[in-house]
């Protein structure tokens, strides 16, 4: 049973891998021109638009590639700590069924030495 429940799990956090790194972490072009003006207009600045628009895709662009590093990364580590987990539930599965035949064997032996 424990088996079963630890290998769900394991695909659930497979697939959430899977999802996870294909999270559209970008802005569209629309949204930084917005943001770009807004932000010109509320500071009552007299700058050129173009440029700044152009220098905040170019950081936003650099931006969203190493954040969808960052949640490749995240993912990995998540995926090697889930898989630790798993390995060591079934060792310790693979222990307890060691020591309740181990047990059952105890139990059988004083039966018989009682009679």
């Amino acid at each position: 049973m424990m088996k079963i429940v630890t290998i769900v799990c394991g695909l659930i956090v497979l697939t959430l891998f899977f999802f996870a790194a294909r999270v559209p972490v970008s802005l569209t072009s629309d949204e930084v021109s917005r943001g770009v003006s807004d932000a010109i207009s509320e500071e009552n600045i007299s700058v050129d638009e173009d440029i700044v628009e152009k220098a905040v895709l170019k950081s936003v662009e650099k931006l969203e590639k190493r954040q969808s590093t960052r949640l490749k990364y995240l993912a990995s580590a998540y995926i090697v700590v889930w898989l630790v987990f798993m390995l060591y539930v079934i060792r310790v599965a693979m222990q307890q069924r060691k020591l309740d035949q181990r047990l059952s064997q105890l139990e059988q032996d004083t039966e018989e030495s009682v009679e």
